[in-house]
């Protein structure tokens, strides 16, 4: 298992819903395999993989038949509305399919966290803020940008209108 994943981690959020960091390499996916993952839905873009690190891990997805949906999202940055709202509609939907899935971003602790709370917004009709403490209980080190809290309220009232 790479370091990173080793100090970053994963852990569930809800049921069929791990967050966490980055898959770096085939022994990071067999962990996510021996959660019995079945699809992952990736918030990083290409340049945060180290070189090799993207297609070790796209051919070890596929090797587990695990589906994987990507929704690039610059780290540190501001989670626009249609960013979040295509993620949440992702992990909605695969788990109403009955899908474990993988929500990542780089760490674990931001982005994910925040696109997390979006889907069980969605999914259980919680207010957004609600649904972000109980993801941040049970993600370890999840920190989410005070501008990314600010984005995720925004989004859900801009739904709501």
């Amino acid at each position: 298992m790479s370091r990173w994943f080793t100090d970053y981690g994963l852990d569930e959020v809800a049921d069929g819903l791990h967050v966490g960091a980055l898959p770096r390499d085939a022994d990071d996916v067999a962990v996510l395999a021996a959660r019995g993952v079945t699809r992952v839905v990736s918030l990083v873009d290409d340049p945060e993989y180290g070189e090799g690190e993207r297609e070790a891990v796209s051919t070890a997805y596929a090797a587990s038949g695990i589906a994987e949906d990507r929704v690039p999202i610059t780290d540190f940055g501001h989670l626009l509305p249609g960013h979040l709202e295509r993620a949440a509609a992702l992990v909605r939907g695969a788990r109403g399919d009955g899908d474990v899935v993988y929500l990542h971003c780089r760490a674990g602790w931001q982005r994910s966290v925040v696109a997390a709370a979006a889907s069980l917004a969605q999914a259980d009709g919680l207010d957004p803020l609600a649904a972000l403490r109980v993801v941040m209980t049970r993600r370890r080190g999840a920190d989410p940008l005070p501008h990314q809290v600010t984005d995720l309220v925004r989004w859900w009232s801009a739904r709501a209108a």
